[in-house]
């Protein structure tokens, strides 16, 4: 909470001075559409270049204190899988929100495993898990938060553009306060749009990568942005790497009774973590 007041204040802060003497805030014009003509209305308060939980949460506090924003988001596809995902970031398309619904199914089958000892008779014998159909909800599920994240922006009057942008340098504005000009372009449909703001938050975030070095990891490996869009179940897995997200993969992997392995360069797993819950999260699932 502290955090987020701060933030507030800063924001405050940024645009105080654009609402000094005459100039004021124009109310943005509410568009999903980025149409080309807007390219030729006045220059925004902020240019927000990123649609992740950071930008998004950046351009609704702007947008509340007064200012016209915009935000550019585009998410290339991923390498190997062509993964692409629509608005939310990380988190709700590759991240929290599909971890931990799958981490969830896993908890479902150790439950389900376990019922018989607790009297619950399951009739056909032992449970079997389909993965397409645990895919298609989670899917579904994230497609609506995209679709939430931009009826937002439209209440808050944020102007949504689905491209890839870049700085082209200073235009307009005063010698002490000169505009910054973005242009943005989509790759699949071929439009662009140029854009002058005030200011500029870049929140791109970042994304896994394969190593160049490895023979066929860039034919067959996938990375996390690709596995929770699977439409098929991936079988029995190697996962390399011993970091938080290696060993969520591999645990809720093994919960949906696929067989997972995780390779690591050295001894040590969770590193920078507690040693001790550490030491104990990697004894669990050695021994599951």
């Amino acid at each position: 909470m502290l955090a987020r007041i701060e933030a507030k204040i800063a924001l405050a802060k940024a645009f105080s001075s654009r609402t000094s003497g005459s100039a004021t805030f124009i109310p943005a014009v509410r568009s999903l559409s980025s149409s080309d003509s807007a390219a030729a209305a006045a220059p925004f308060d902020l240019a927000v270049i990123g649609g992740g939980s950071g930008g998004l949460a950046c351009a609704k506090e702007a947008a509340e204190l007064g200012a016209r924003v915009c935000v550019f988001d585009f998410v290339p596809p991923s390498p190997t899988r062509g993964t692409s995902w629509g608005l939310g970031g990380t988190c709700v398309n590759v991240g929290c929100i599909p971890k931990k619904l799958m981490h969830l199914a896993a908890g479902v089958g150790d439950t389900l495993r376990h019922a018989g000892a607790y009297g619950w008779q399951l009739d056909g014998g032992a449970p079997r898990h389909d993965w397409e159909a645990l895919s298609g909800a989670v899917k579904q599920h994230v497609k609506s938060l995209n679709f939430g994240h931009r009826s937002q922006l439209m209440q808050r009057n944020i102007d949504y553009c689905n491209m890839l942008a870049k700085f082209e340098g200073y235009e307009g504005g005063t010698p002490d306060r000169p505009l910054l000009a973005l242009s943005a372009t989509n790759p699949k449909t071929g439009r662009s749009r140029r854009v002058l703001a005030a200011n500029a938050v870049v929140a791109v975030g970042g994304r896994p990568s394969l190593p160049a070095d490895v023979p066929g990891a860039a034919q067959l490996g996938i990375t996390s942005d690709d596995l929770f869009w699977l439409p098929r179940s991936p079988g029995r897995t190697l996962v390399v790497g011993g970091g938080y997200v290696a060993l969520e993969c591999a645990g809720f992997l093994a919960g949906l009774g696929l067989q997972a392995e995780v390779m690591v360069r050295t001894d040590v797993c969770l590193r920078g973590f507690d040693r001790q819950m550490a030491n104990l999260v990697v004894d669990f699932m050695r021994q599951h």
